[in-house]
């Protein structure tokens, strides 16, 4: 059985993860968490969209900051953005978000417990952080310079 913290961790990923499926009409869920996440919508008594994929979904081990996610999901037949997710603890950022060559799949956005991660030309920014966090936490873990703006949310208020 999950630890309460883990349990809670999953659960914030997971609700922040459905808001982005809210104005989409069809959802491609890749493998492990993105499962998880269908059947909670569905649990909810939403329908998974079908039709062309608007948005993807996947479980990401690592990802560059250029956005590259090493991945077992392969949405590469899918014209649409992909958000990758993660359990990763704010202890685990540093190697979630990490230099690495640029293989794996681009993701546009990362949806971690801590915070949520957008993937752009500029770098990486954070968008919504968890509450009791800041941004500069985040940038303590990271070994890439990351951006935020008078934008930045706390996590779950999208």
């Amino acid at each position: 059985m999950p630890s309460p913290e883990h349990a809670a961790d999953l659960e914030r990923v997971l609700s922040r993860a459905a808001q982005e499926c809210k104005s989409k009409q069809g959802v491609w869920f890749g493998g492990g968490l993105p499962q998880a996440l269908r059947s909670a919508i569905e649990g909810h008594g939403q329908a998974s969209a079908q039709g062309p994929a608007e948005i993807a979904f996947v479980e990401v081990s690592a990802v560059s900051p250029q956005g590259r996610a090493s991945t077992d999901a392969d949405p590469s037949a899918l014209d649409c953005p992909v958000v990758g997710l993660s359990t990763a603890t704010l202890d685990d950022l540093g190697s979630l978000v990490r230099s690495q060559d640029d293989t794996g799949i681009q993701i546009t956005r990362l949806i971690c417990p801590v915070a949520v991660f957008d993937f752009t030309s500029d770098g990486v920014q954070v968008r919504e952080v968890r509450h009791g966090l800041t941004a500069a936490d985040l940038q303590r873990r990271l070994s890439t310079t990351l951006w935020s703006g008078p934008d930045l949310k706390e996590l779950g208020t999208h």
